[in-house]
């Protein structure tokens, strides 16, 4: 559907109403400026003038990107990184604390209304202040004056909703890619590298909405996103293997050590590229390496799968 198309819809649903016929003459001037269309289309979809699927299609057309060997439409939000807003070709930083984490909690649960007391959870800790329904009124002002047309911001009594589709937020994206990767491990190694790559490509940052304070209902989805990276991360480096690139594997592994010296995963896959690579005594000293770790960070071994590894590598 077309503007004129838009207006034309209005024009016919406003003669329908009593006295309308003098608000329909007045439509044409607001869209005549193409900087007033979008802030008229949201409030046409508010108001139920137009439905959200015409609003879709006069939207800028997605641009797409090839991302580890598999092309994806670039997602119009991200948050797996500093928090940005395209409008489709021209990504931009969001500024502000609180509008970052309006827009972060929207997202997370895309397509539901979520409530003003879980919204004031997630952007004050404690005690929200006597102005905090106003705040988010003006926090949500400002989201929609970002917001690409396609990705309306609706309010209601009780809460607000974000429309969006699966593939105009990166997280979502990273998600999907990141669980077809998964599945493809065992079967076809090459193809989960390619599709674990691409999804790892998104992440701009070692956690995700670095900057946003982490209260109510954003604590546990982030730490979530931040720890399916990790886990990703390391079905890469299984995947490298499964293609007999140990060096991969190794480089790959070794990462994710370096920020999270205690998972279990990472340590193992450590010790099967140095097996694959033929280096016995670097497997022990991987092994070696670990129960350090553990003992000074934990002040236990650590579990005991790494050990029968370990024993079942150097007994050939």
């Amino acid at each position: 559907m077309l503007f004129a198309d838009i207006i034309r819809q209005w024009e016919r649903e406003l003669r329908c109403v009593p006295g309308g016929g003098s608000s329909a003459s007045m439509i044409r001037p607001l869209f005549n400026s193409s900087a007033n269309r979008a802030r008229s289309i949201h409030w046409l979809l508010q108001q139920g003038y137009v439905r959200s699927a015409s609003i879709i299609r006069c939207a800028p057309k997605p641009t797409t990107c090839h991302r580890g060997g598999v092309q994806v439409q670039a997602p119009l939000i991200r948050i797996l990184g500093p928090i940005e807003i395209s409008d489709g070709a021209h990504p931009g930083p969001l500024r502000g604390i609180k509008p970052c984490a309006l827009l972060t909690a929207l997202l997370l649960r895309p397509g539901s209304v979520v409530s003003l007391e879980n919204l004031m959870d997630a952007l004050w800790a404690g005690e929200p202040p006597r102005s905090a329904v106003a705040n988010l009124r003006s926090y949500a002002h400002l989201l929609r004056r970002r917001l690409p047309v396609a990705t309306p911001l609706i309010s209601y009594q009780g809460g607000y909703e974000l429309r969006i589709a699966p593939d105009a937020v990166d997280h979502l994206v990273f998600e999907r890619l990141a669980d077809r990767g998964r599945s493809a491990v065992t079967d076809d190694p090459p193809r989960a590298i390619e599709l674990l790559n691409a999804a790892l490509a998104l992440w701009s940052s070692d956690h995700a909405a670095p900057g946003v304070e982490r209260y109510g209902m954003l604590d546990g989805p982030l730490r979530t996103l931040d720890a399916e990276r990790i886990r990703a991360t390391e079905d890469l480096a299984d995947a490298w293997l499964g293609v007999g690139q140990p060096h991969s594997a190794l480089r790959t592994a070794g990462q994710v050590l370096a920020a999270e010296p205690l998972r279990i995963r990472s340590w193992l896959l450590v010790l099967n590229a140095h097996h694959h690579l033929g280096e016995p005594g670097r497997v022990t000293d991987a092994f070696e390496s670990a129960r350090t770790v553990f003992r000074r960070e934990l002040g236990t071994e650590p579990d005991a799968c790494l050990g029968r590894l370990h024993r079942q590598l150097l007994a050939g």
